[in-house]
């Protein structure tokens, strides 16, 4: 069996597929797959999200290869912009130069890579130019059905003590030392000066600041999210050590309003659109083309 290494590499209509295009797509499809599982679910799935992403680099490359012969030649003076926003990105031509250190043969792959992107985005602009915009029918029935995409979260600013055990500072001593400060607060003393006589947070890291659910370790959250605005929590513990914990402020969750969102709503809808029509010539594409050393990994 071969290994990864010695793979014979994808070829459309001859043509390779790049690894550099393939690692590409898979960064794009982890990103997207990251906002709906862990990462864990991620890991479990790369097998079929590495297929996934040799299969759009496939389709990439078909696009091109039409792109290529529908699109005219790129004037010069558009590549150059584009390498040298590309400069800019990198902090400048002297910071570029450093960084890559390109040959004069490196230089033309860029500028030939620069114009094959110039071409395609306008050959896709070709294909999606007589989709139709969404209207505003469209656009609210979508905020309608998918109203858990516009939801703010309920969030809770709050600020704790929290002390760390040690083998000097055992688990017993240190609840016992933040009960008698939790006495202190009950007695009417500043939590911010006693948060900075006793807490181990450093440089004043006791206001943790504004956080939604999900963003701290359950034991805390629990504790954070049913103590009252203005109040201290008991003395609790989480796998960090013992707390007391103020809070500061909560924000209920909220629907943000329709007016507020329809133009990323109607600008989404539109793209999807576009990327409907796109998706249908490289299904035309994919099914006239020679493809050798795809494998897919069904889900």
């Amino acid at each position: 069996m071969m290994s990864e290494e010695e793979k014979n590499p994808i070829l459309v209509n001859g043509e390779e597929v790049g690894q550099g295009l393939i690692d590409q797509e898979l960064q794009i499809l982890r990103e997207r797959y990251a906002q709906e599982m862990s990462w864990q679910e991620i890991d479990d799935k790369q097998a079929k999200i590495e297929s996934d992403a040799c299969e759009n680099a496939v389709e990439r490359v078909l696009l091109m290869q039409k792109a290529r012969e529908e699109i005219s030649a790129v004037r010069p003076e558009e590549i150059e912009a584009h390498f040298l926003a590309l400069k800019a990105q990198h902090g400048g031509e002297e910071e570029f130069a450093k960084c890559f250190d390109l040959t004069d043969e490196d230089e033309a792959k860029i500028k030939a890579d620069i114009e094959d992107g110039v071409r395609l985005e306008k050959y896709f602009d070709e294909l999606s130019k007589d989709t139709a915009r969404p209207d505003e029918a469209d656009s609210r029935a979508y905020y309608a059905e998918h109203t858990v995409e516009f939801k703010i979260p309920e969030t809770v600013h709050a600020a704790h003590i929290v002390q760390h055990p040690s083998p000097e500072m055992p688990m017993e001593k240190v609840y016992a030392e933040l009960l008698n400060v939790r006495e202190r607060l009950n007695a009417g003393d500043d939590f911010d000066a006693l948060a900075k006589e006793f807490s181990h947070c450093e440089d004043g890291g006791h206001d943790l600041g504004v956080f939604a659910r999900g963003q701290m370790v359950p034991s805390f959250e629990e504790v954070a999210f049913t103590t009252a605005v203005g109040e201290c929590s008991d003395v609790f513990k989480t796998e960090f050590g013992y707390h007391i914990l103020k809070v500061i402020d909560q924000n209920p969750e909220e629907l943000r309003p329709y007016e507020e969102v329809r133009y990323d709503i109607e600008s989404m809808l539109y793209d999807d659109r576009k990327n409907e029509a796109i998706s249908v010539v490289a299904d035309e594409l994919r099914a006239a083309a020679t493809i050798e050393n795809l494998e897919i990994v069904e889900a």
